[in-house]
């Protein structure tokens, strides 16, 4: 009986604890709906007072609502300005449609200054991690040589994306497309015998090719979930050796985003091991939204400083990005680390 109530009162805080943590959240959650509900039958104000307050909760959806409503002077005196700081956050804070919204204010000089590249930047993070409407926005941009340098081919795969997703402009955009030019160069097109693009079989000529081609094969990929090298736990610090395991027990417990925050301020640190796995992370979109600008950054960050897996992987990440994408990715390089992540 002793043994059994030794572990009973952790066992019941444990349950506790997650009990509460699922009453918030479906707290929040009602809380919520409610300022839907008000928004719904037009009393903009009470949408707006229960948005704001769940905003300074940090919950991103309010965040970017309320910013709506500042924006539109519903419910509350118009503030372009404000407006534009609260979708700047939750887009910093990594969701998708705010930064769709920072990119309309920035292409339109609305609450901060008229800025077409960092419009492009924004369009760019939140195309990249799919969002249907920002790839058509961006293709609009290359197709006008607005913010980025004019791209017509650039600008139909984004489209051609935006329509395969089901975005119904891009869809009737596309049917009123000409049929794309067939390909007219075979120095460009790749081989169907080319075992690394998809064809054929890897002969023993083709198995001597150079590392950086090999390292597209998936089996000498880098994983988030790999084992830390003998040379990193000689060298790392205490507490980053500490962190980075505890990232990869919580990967290994599929608790992702945990791992993902760990490695994060270890690689804030100047990590490279703890920036090549957020790197990987950001790629796969585990643990985080998939961002392949912010995992050229980290991968750049970790290869810079002799990290031959983030290297590789580099070299893939960044063939993946347009010219534009891969500027903004270089500039992010840039910015300290020690913070969260930024925007441009």
């Amino acid at each position: 009986m002793m043994v059994t109530s030794r572990f009973a009162l952790p066992i019941a805080l444990a349950f506790s604890l997650s009990a509460c943590a699922t009453n918030i959240v479906a707290e929040k959650a009602s809380r919520f709906d409610q300022g839907v509900a008000a928004y719904d039958v037009g009393d903009f104000a009470a949408a707006y007072r229960i948005w704001s307050e769940l905003a300074r909760e940090d919950d991103l959806a309010a965040m970017r609502n309320t910013a709506q409503l500042l924006r539109q002077g519903k419910g509350v005196d118009k503030d372009p300005k404000k407006a534009f700081d609260l979708y700047l956050e939750a887009a910093e804070k990594g969701l998708v449609t705010a930064m769709a919204n920072v990119g309309d204010m920035y292409l339109a000089g609305e609450g901060t200054e008229k800025n077409p590249e960092a419009a492009a930047a924004w369009y760019a993070r939140a195309a990249t991690a799919g969002l249907s409407l920002a790839q058509f926005k961006l293709a609009e941009m290359y197709e006008q040589g607005t913010g980025v340098v004019r791209d017509p081919a650039r600008a139909r795969s984004l489209i051609e994306r935006a329509a395969r997703n089901g975005y119904a402009p891009a869809q009737a955009k596309l049917a009123a497309m000409a049929p794309a030019p067939a390909a007219s160069a075979p120095v460009v097109a790749a081989s169907p015998d080319d075992p690394y693009r998809g064809g054929g079989k890897i002969t023993s000529e083709q198995a001597t090719q150079s590392v950086d081609e090999q390292s597209a094969s998936a089996a000498t990929r880098p994983s988030p979930g790999d084992a830390l090298p003998a040379d990193v736990i000689a060298k790392a610090a205490p507490q980053d050796l500490m962190q980075l395991n505890a990232g990869l027990s919580a990967y290994a417990a599929q608790d992702k985003k945990f791992a993902f925050a760990t490695w994060r301020n270890v690689a804030g640190r100047g990590n490279a091991e703890a920036q090549l796995r957020v790197g990987l992370l950001y790629e796969r979109g585990e643990g985080v939204g998939q961002d392949m600008i912010e995992a050229y950054r980290w991968l750049k960050l970790a290869a810079n400083q002799g990290n031959a897996k983030a290297a590789s992987e580099l070299s893939l990440v960044g063939a993946q990005l347009a010219p534009a994408e891969r500027a903004i990715a270089e500039s992010l390089v840039k910015m300290p680390t020690g913070d969260a992540t930024k925007g441009p």
